[in-house]
């Protein structure tokens, strides 16, 4: 049997997401917002740097979705979107959603334990009492 492959194709890279080109969005509850409008509304202000929008789809098929995430092309885009706010709200067809910095579950521990060995492993900062 013969392979149909290439041997002379490059090696295959997934696509790996940097939390630097990624903003998370929360919506009202009730009040959610589709990919495409979320797509629609960043690509008219950021074309052609808009990636990709994925809008969380809850287990409990009758609940509305809460937050997405929408991907960037260049890490400058989050940052033009921020600014120096670490939340801003922005409208879209008249329904209101938040933008956040997105911060990947596995970055966030790793924070939490940087933090924890920074104070030693305890919660807080310790106080002997003696003044």
């Amino acid at each position: 049997m013969r392979s149909t492959l290439n041997p002379y194709a490059p090696p295959f890279k997934p696509v790996e997401y940097s939390d630097e080109r990624c903003l998370f969005l929360t919506f009202s509850r009730g009040f959610p917002l589709t990919e495409s409008q979320l797509f629609n509304f960043f690509n008219r202000m950021f074309r052609p740097y808009v990636d990709q929008v994925i809008v969380h789809r809850p287990k409990e098929r009758r609940m509305p979705s809460l937050f997405a995430r929408v991907m960037f092309k260049v890490s400058l885009i989050p940052d033009l979107v921020m600014g120096n706010h670490e939340k801003v709200c922005y409208f879209v067809d008249g329904r209101h959603f938040y933008c956040r910095r997105f911060v990947s579950q596995k970055d966030r521990n790793a924070a939490t334990r940087a933090s924890n060995s920074l104070r030693g492993g305890r919660g807080g900062s310790h106080h002997s009492g003696h003044h």
